[in-house]
């Protein structure tokens, strides 16, 4: 039972990152999915149960497993920033339809049901990117404002690929992925002055 509502919830999002939620229909996502409309309100109340089910994978994506391997404490900070841009192209360069946590997050971001989930999901990959900058920081001694350079290669991130997805320019995309990780060098890591009682590698906000 608990397969056939993953398979459901697979094939939707497929659909679902092609041609945006509202663009979705559930008989959209019956045939692809080869079940009928019992089968379907069995697993789902409804079209937004469907919908915040999807945004639930992305955070067990970015929390689980994969996410772990990607941004594995047993790589160096700047190596877990590179794998995950390596695996972000690969995505693009394989679908192009868009970054699916960005295209949600433009869509659905400040509707609810999807927008506490959607924040979750996105606060999750921000954890990641703050924990490999503060590292990186420490590493060198520096003095960085780690979730304000975490929350710009987030949306870096998701702003190349929507404008890879309009302009279907690889070059420029990838070229774009690669400064996000020569940031991590440069910008990053000058001397700036930090708060009475506050961590040196934390954001100040």
């Amino acid at each position: 039972m608990a397969n056939r509502k993953q398979h459901i919830v697979e094939l939707a999002a497929e659909v679902v990152y092609r041609q945006g939620f509202k663009g979705t229909s559930v008989d959209n996502v019956l045939e692809i999915a080869g079940v009928g409309k019992g089968n379907f309100y069995h697993y789902f109340r409804s079209k937004d149960d469907l919908g915040v089910a999807i945004i639930g994978e992305i955070e067990k994506w970015v929390n689980g497993a994969a996410g772990d391997e990607l941004f594995s404490r047993s790589k160096s900070p700047r190596q877990r920033l590179r794998d995950y841009l390596t695996f972000i192209a690969r995505q693009r360069h394989s679908d192009n339809h868009g970054d699916p946590l960005g295209n949600l997050l433009a869509e659905l971001g400040d509707v609810e049901p999807f927008a506490k989930p959607l924040r979750r999901a996105l606060e999750s990959l921000i954890d990641r990117f703050e924990a490999l900058v503060s590292e990186y920081a420490m590493e060198r001694g520096s003095t960085v404002h780690a979730r304000s350079m975490a929350r710009a290669f987030a949306a870096d991130i998701q702003g190349l690929c929507t404008i890879y997805k309009v302009e279907q320019d690889q070059l420029a995309f990838d070229e774009g992925l690669a400064q996000i990780e020569g940031l991590l060098e440069s910008q990053a890591f000058q001397r700036v002055p930090v708060s009475q009682g506050q961590s040196s590698y934390s954001s100040s906000e």
